[in-house]
């Protein structure tokens, strides 16, 4: 049983016992709201991990596609998805001519 679930399941025996009477309404309200205070911060936290995973599952899905003619946004945010520096090498001393070879990206 996942956490959210527990929290759900004990938001449900409070408010069922306070129906019943084996609790009172004054005990309900004491313990009431941290449970729907760390209910809503599980939801919360789901949501963010369940746009993270699609976020994901997207990006993965354009590679498959030719990276060309994708639109230059959605380029972008595969580069920026994939790439975690780069690393720019001297090119010596004086003036030198750009060399794009001194450019090295580091990949995840």
């Amino acid at each position: 049983m996942s956490e959210l679930a527990a929290v759900e399941a004990d938001i449900a025996e409070l408010t069922q016992a306070a129906r019943t009477k084996k609790i009172t309404v004054s005990t309900l309200l004491q313990l009431l709201p941290d449970l729907e205070r760390r209910r809503d911060e599980l939801k919360l936290e789901r949501g963010r991990f369940n746009k993270e995973r699609q976020q994901a599952e997207s990006l993965t899905a354009d590679i498959g596609e030719d990276f060309r003619v994708l639109p230059i946004e959605r380029q972008q945010a595969l580069i920026l998805h994939s790439l975690s520096a780069v690393l720019i090498h001297p090119a010596g001393r004086g003036r030198r001519k750009f060399d794009p070879s001194l450019i090295e990206p580091v990949w995840r």
